[in-house]
């Protein structure tokens, strides 16, 4: 019984070393608690400027496939080869929505227009604006001149079968923390927080480690993470309050700008 109690503690306080590239182009590096398990890496940024107000979604190579498949099936289809990577065009048949994806070996990033795709001349502009660059570690997509186009929000988002993890720059993660102090924990200051969930969702993890999302902000970075269970269909993870901390203890990074 105290053997496999040392056991269950020593492996929440296990950790794995991940290396990632940030949509902007910076290194992330991270610690993060072995229990969790394997993470697959997503992204999220936005863009301003003149006459511009875009969102690209990065994911995994191969996720576009669902466009076609089932969001928009039966819609147009249009590729161009780049450098590196296809730009490709999805439609819906009645014009009513499209996307663009830049489709990487490894990455991809989508953006959607909520209507009809811009013209030949519309996606050529757009495609000049940023510079995609895909890597087994993550995929880039900054702007072609920061002169004229900002790039305020950036995000890192792993996903492993117990948990959802979003990272992002201190100074972007600074706003929505909590006024008053938190734990200090190795990777900086933890705070937790409610989830939104409703009814049978609520009543499903309350009392235990899946009811709370744990937020960390540390000097370069802050991370939120939420541990996924019943309300997800998933097995509860079987930690207790301090087993959840000691994982936490774990979790460390640095965002190099």
């Amino acid at each position: 019984m105290a053997t496999g109690s040392m056991t269950q503690e020593a492996a929440s306080r296990s950790g794995r070393d991940v290396w990632r590239v940030a949509a902007s182009g910076d290194p992330v590096e991270l610690t993060l608690p072995a229990l969790l398990g394997d993470f697959r890496w997503y992204g999220n940024t936005r863009f301003t400027g003149p006459r511009l107000a875009r969102q690209f979604f990065l994911a995994p190579a191969g996720e576009h496939e669902v466009i076609p498949e089932k969001i928009l099936p039966g819609g147009r289809q249009v590729r161009r080869t780049m450098r590196g990577y296809d730009a490709v065009v999805f439609e819906a048949a009645d014009r009513s929505d499209s996307a663009l994806v830049l489709a990487g070996p490894y990455n991809e990033a989508t953006t959607w227009f909520g209507g009809p795709a811009p013209t030949a001349a519309g996606i050529e502009r757009l495609l000049r604006t940023f510079r995609f660059t895909d890597s087994a570690n993550g995929a880039t997509l900054v702007p072609a001149s920061d002169a004229l186009v900002q790039q305020p929000d950036v995000s890192l988002i792993g996903r492993s079968a117990h948990s959802v993890l979003v990272v992002r720059r201190a100074t972007e993660m600074l706003p929505t923390l909590p006024e008053w102090a938190g734990l200090t924990l190795p990777g900086g200051e933890l705070w937790r927080a409610d989830r939104v969930l409703e009814g049978v969702k609520a009543r499903l993890v309350a009392g235990g480690p899946h009811q709370w999302r744990y937020v960390l902000a540390g000097p370069t970075l802050g991370m939120d993470l939420v541990l996924l269970g019943p309300e997800s269909g998933r097995a509860p993870l079987p930690l207790v309050e301090t087993q959840v901390v000691d994982a936490l203890s774990v979790l460390t990074g640095r965002w190099a700008a």
